[in-house]
């Protein structure tokens, strides 16, 4: 019985003593110290506890304290007052959570070079088998021959770390460069209809989201921020329900 009321929260020494006095009510402190056998500092440090606990009562007479154990009833009581205390405080704590602060880096990459380093980035930062969200460009951007170039090296980099890509482009490349796409192991391809222009391109991955535009001066911005990046992810997804492979 004594590790059952240790498993309750009590020490060794308070569940001797409350096993004790409820076989011995109405008990001095001399007695407590003989018959269990604690010594007279720890008897009182746990007599205190106890007190504290509601698990043990006394009355004052002429010749002292007289100790008596609370009935066992006073577990189920503070269990239930432990449990409304945590009712109390969950909603609080959930509160806390969705009050989360979101912490936000950015960066702009400038130039070919600067495109050049974000694209590495995405390749380097993004883990083995991740996946990698993209709305392309659109026909326009993917006339430059150089952009071509890059594109293929960054892609068969990413396809060494097998990092699967879903991607997004305008129906007009669909039997050109879209057709390349569509050969790449660890690509899924869709096409928006007829219509739709990109003025850049986009990529998501876990808490990154960049942003290409690719003009004579070409310009990269990257977000990384949870909530944001969650935000480009459902706008993706809404975009890969109507798009067609």
């Amino acid at each position: 019985m004594k590790e059952k009321l240790i498993r309750l929260g009590l020490s060794k020494n308070e569940a001797t003593i409350y096993l004790f006095l409820l076989k011995n009510p109405n008990i001095t402190t001399g007695l407590i110290i003989k018959e269990t056998g604690i010594s007279n500092s720890r008897v009182y440090e746990s007599l205190n506890s106890l007190i504290s606990k509601g698990l043990v009562t006394y009355v004052i007479q002429k010749d002292g304290k007289y100790f008596d154990a609370s009935p066992p009833e006073k577990f189920l009581e503070k269990e239930e007052e432990r449990r409304k205390q945590i009712e109390e405080i969950v909603p609080e704590l959930k509160k806390i959570k969705t009050q989360k602060e979101f912490k936000t880096n950015t960066a702009v990459f400038e130039g070919f070079e600067g495109f050049k380093t974000a694209f590495k980035k995405i390749i380097d930062d993004c883990p083995n088998k991740e996946t990698i969200h993209i709305l392309g460009f659109s026909e326009q951007q993917y006339e430059t021959k150089s952009l071509q170039l890059f594109l293929k090296n960054m892609n068969l980099k990413s396809a060494q770390k097998r990092q699967r890509l879903k991607i997004i482009l305008d129906n007009s490349i669909k039997e050109t460069l879209g057709k390349d796409r569509e050969k790449e192991k660890y690509s899924e391809v869709r096409y928006m209809p007829k219509g739709y222009i990109s003025p850049g391109a986009i990529d998501i991955f876990q808490d990154y989201v960049y942003i290409f535009l690719w003009e004579e001066k070409p310009f990269v911005f990257m977000i990384k921020n949870e909530k944001i990046a969650e935000s480009f992810k459902q706008y993706f997804n809404f975009l890969w329900k109507i798009a067609k492979p």
